[in-house]
């Protein structure tokens, strides 16, 4: 049931300074505690998590870690769940929290939803333990937040302190005993445990109210919302990281590609089969037969290299100009769909080749990705993922990176030889990927539900560029290679960088590289 006499204001007149003005700090060391499996292990046994490279708010020097969440779909509560208790058996409460109307400059209010409590402590030890779900004392695990944005936070009876949230800033500003020590919530992507995948609009989040720094007092899940990101990307975006609104009225645009030597953006509306040229703000038709084309790239000779659904198959032509097949076949059988593909410095391509719709035609017997070099011959190079999409390469070329779209992740591939990759790793979890770019430090630009996920080389998570419609490709341009543009549904965005794109094949190697 909904929660509906569970409300507590807390007016927290002892605060020295309003909660915007402290400083989180970075994040502390997570070491085991005694006689409870370390946090690292039970991410990694319970849900395939990684500790480091999965969290959803690290921190980042000059920028708070995101901390508040919104419900996605009104007509249902939020439902926020204790799912492992390792703490104090002392009476725990959680539930959610906004800021208040101010008590004056220097006196912040925090007013605190309890959406249940409990009196429980799990006796596992091992990670891999089978915990049952924990015991209510009182309250439900359903919620109704709302529409606006709100934080969540839990606390212990055995400490009289207004408790610890997600929001780091709150944390330092209302808790006296943990000022030093703000940073009280790791929040990730949540699991699904039979599928392998995450589950959408849906957090796990390892809670620590002493001050040990374990992590683990407590797990718990929340669903039906989304995390919001933080508000500044340092060395990334200069402001708040929102893409602007170029053009619109497409079917559904994808595979931008800057042309460096006319200074202008293609990409694909992949419905009305054609290719959209964009310059000085405003469109035009490049291409009105384009066969469906998905992404794009402009090779070192300045011709366009397509990747066509309807046709099938890998093109290449000048701007405008009616493609030429590169490849359409792997061992004499017809392609499923060419996707997206990324050029080396050998000028061989990558390129991805999933089938989404009907299948009724399929030749292969995989979903892979390939290689082809300058004279065409083709090489399948990864034949296990489940729906290859998007593609990259590392700005020095030593690493592989593609998007599996049927099982929402990253995974990462060295390359040892043009056409030729070793043992890939999953290293991030994506909700809905699709395409990504990459900058010159390496970094990837992977666009999914939440936006475009911003993330290390490695694949640990830096935060999200914010898009009004789900994004579906990126690219950087512009006479600098500074413009992020972005492919989103049925409009073009961009945003202003801080940083610049990298292509091997168009810029050598990266200057850390030389």
């Amino acid at each position: 049931m909904k929660l509906t006499n569970g409300i507590l204001a807390v007016f927290l007149a002892t605060l020295a300074a309003p909660a915007a003005s402290v400083a989180p700090g970075a994040q502390p060391r997570v070491r085991p505690a005694d006689k409870e499996p370390d946090w690292a292990d039970l991410l990694r046994h319970q849900w395939g998590l990684d500790m480091v490279g999965d969290l959803r708010n690290p921190w980042h020097k000059d920028a708070a870690p995101a901390s508040r969440f919104v419900r996605v779909d009104g007509s249902k509560p939020v439902v926020l769940t204790p799912v492992i208790a390792l703490g104090l058996e002392t009476t725990v409460r959680a539930g959610i929290a906004r800021l208040g109307a101010a008590l004056g400059a220097e006196r912040p209010a925090i007013v605190k939803q309890e959406a249940w409590s409990y009196a429980f402590k799990h006796p596992h030890a091992d990670a891999d333990a089978a915990f049952e779900p924990v015991p209510l004392k009182s309250g439900s695990t359903q919620i109704d937040p709302g529409d606006g944005p709100f934080v969540l936070w839990v606390s212990n009876d055995r400490f009289d302190d207004g408790g610890v949230f997600t929001d780091p800033e709150l944390v330092a500003a209302a808790n006296r005993r943990l000022k030093d020590q703000p940073y009280k919530a790791m929040i990730y992507p949540c699991i699904d445990r039979g599928t392998g995948r995450p589950v959408v609009d849906s957090y796990l989040i390892g809670w620590e109210y002493s001050d040990n720094d374990d992590f683990q007092d407590l797990v718990t899940r929340i669903d039906n919302v989304r995390l919001l990101p933080a508000e500044r990307l340092p060395g990334i975006i200069d402001g708040e990281p929102q893409a602007r609104r170029l053009a619109g009225d497409f079917a559904f645009s994808e595979g931008p590609a800057w042309d460096r030597r006319g200074q202008a953006l293609y990409f694909s509306d992949i419905p009305r089969s054609c290719i959209i040229r964009f310059a000085e703000g405003d469109t035009s038709v490049a291409n009105a037969d384009s066969g469906q084309s998905n992404g794009l790239m402009f090779d070192a000779a300045g011709e366009l290299v397509a990747c066509e659904h309807r046709g099938r198959r890998v093109s290449r032509a000048r701007p405008g100009e009616p493609g030429r097949t590169i490849v359409d076949r792997y061992q004499g059988k017809r392609l499923n769909s060419p996707n997206d593909l990324w050029i080396d410095a050998a000028g061989g391509i990558y390129f991805t080749d999933p089938r989404y719709g009907g299948r009724e035609d399929l030749e292969q017997d995989v979903e892979a990705v390939y290689y082809v070099d300058r004279g065409g011959d083709i090489t399948r190079i990864i034949g296990d993922l489940v729906r290859p999409n998007g593609i990259a390469l590392a700005p020095d070329g030593r690493h592989l990176y593609v998007v599996d779209n049927g099982a929402d992740s990253l995974w990462r591939y060295p390359v040892e030889a043009p056409g030729r990759v070793g043992p890939g790793r999953r290293i991030a979890w994506v909700t809905h990927p699709d395409g990504m770019t990459v900058d010159v430090r390496g970094r990837l630009y992977v666009t999914g539900r939440e936006g475009v996920v911003v993330l290390e080389p490695d694949g640990r998570w830096i935060g999200v560029i914010g898009v009004a419609e789900q994004p579906a490709n990126c690219t950087f341009g512009g006479p600098d290679q500074r413009v992020l543009y972005i492919t989103a549904r049925t409009s073009l965005y961009a945003i202003p960088t801080l940083t610049r794109g990298w292509h091997l094949h168009l810029d050598g190697p990266p200057p850390a590289a030389r």
